[in-house]
């Protein structure tokens, strides 16, 4: 399966639930150049909890707490067709707040519009982490 039809599959199975796409995920959506090797989901930690029995099926790390390098999230992983997908149930994230899923935008793809985090508070998330790489990508695709 394809990284869009995934992304797609994503998007209806959690059309109800409070998430927003982040990382290079998000980059993608969004037309940045990027190839995402996971996709990476942002939601609170009820929004874990619902997306854990959306995709039950395709977990492969149950649902844990995660105080490592300031992340103060829940985490789970699952894996569909060999792409996998990472959730953080934000509690105190200090590079990812969850006030930021008030923020969120919803891009049109293909056939669906998924919610993404705007790139200005991607590039700040990639500044505070010293992803330098990533922040100048997404500051030469705002320039263009």
């Amino acid at each position: 399966m394809k990284i869009d039809k995934i992304l797609n599959l994503i998007g209806e199975k959690l059309e109800n639930v409070n998430y927003a796409f982040i990382g290079s995920a998000n980059l993608y959506i969004q037309g940045v150049g990027v190839q995402p090797r996971d996709i990476d989901i942002l939601t609170t930690p009820k929004g874990i909890k619902e997306i854990d029995k959306l995709f039950s099926k395709a977990r492969t790390k149950d649902i844990y707490f995660d105080e490592s390098d300031g992340r103060n999230s829940f985490r789970s992983l699952y894996m569909i067709d060999g792409k996998e997908i990472e959730v953080l149930g934000n509690v105190g994230n200090i590079y990812r707040r969850t006030e930021v899923l008030d923020k969120r935008i919803y891009i049109k793809f293909n056939k669906i519009k998924l919610p993404c985090i705007p790139l200005a508070d991607e590039l700040n998330t990639y500044k505070q982490m010293n992803r330098v790489e990533k922040a100048e990508m997404i500051e030469e695709f705002l320039r263009t």
